[in-house]
């Protein structure tokens, strides 16, 4: 469908149904957001998921916080279920050292690949990295990846746990079947899937405002426990 076109929309809500017309475009979501928080020096990344296009968008916004002079980060995957491993590997690659581990897979037999740092770090400044029970996939990854070269603190809840590679096969009657065929693994050889990665600092969402979507940010307390431990 071309972009400017229009199509009509049908909303039940409460058995009424209401007609809206809306018009087609193109939108461009931004995965990455990134500020300095307010009367400090310390600069904050959030991530939405890890699609494609990611880390160059990082190491833009960070570029962009350098300039602001910032002398630590708060990089939040809170609620982030994951998206493409390498950009996760390839943001990793920016805060570790030349030839570190950054994730180790295995295959059934117990065969690994290991993935290393490929560049020099960009940066060198205290890191704190926000999790919580929705920090899934390629997130944990990246989190596994900073904590176990000792390039960040975790704060917040432990992760997800989903670590394995998984594919999906066609039979022949038209079914299908899912098959785990390689597991993920921190570069300490810590196990992901359904074990997750535990904070350095655990500490639950306030109850008021656990159930919010938006949270201020002097209400965050996980936030302002990153903003205490980047202080001192």
């Amino acid at each position: 469908m071309k972009n400017g076109t229009t199509v009509k929309l049908e909303i039940v809500r409460n058995s009424q149904i209401k007609e809206i017309e809306v018009k087609r475009e193109h939108i461009k979501i931004n995965h990455v957001e990134a500020k300095v928080i307010n009367n400090t020096s310390i600069g904050y990344i959030e991530f939405n998921s890890f699609d494609e296009g990611c880390a160059k968008e990082f190491k833009e916004k960070l570029e962009e916080l350098k300039q602001k002079n910032i002398t630590s980060l708060i990089i939040d995957i809170r609620n982030n279920g994951g998206g493409l491993v390498n950009e996760a590997l390839d943001i990793a690659d920016f805060m570790v050292d030349k030839d570190s581990t950054l994730l180790i897979t295995t295959d059934k037999n117990g065969k690994e690949e290991i993935s290393k740092a490929k560049n020099d770090a960009i940066i060198n400044i205290p890191i704190v990295v926000l999790t919580n029970k929705s920090t899934a996939s390629a997130s944990e990854i990246l989190a596994g990846a900073l904590k176990d070269n000792g390039k960040a603190k975790i704060v917040g809840e432990k992760t997800y746990g989903k670590g394995v590679i998984q594919e999906l096969l066609t039979l022949t009657d038209g079914s299908g079947l899912k098959i785990t065929t390689n597991e993920y693994y921190t570069p300490n050889k810590s196990k992901i899937n359904k074990v997750g990665i535990t904070p350095d600092v655990e500490i639950n969402l306030d109850e008021p405002v656990k159930e919010q979507l938006d949270i201020e940010e002097e209400k965050d307390n996980q936030l302002q426990k990153a903003i205490e431990m980047l202080g001192k």
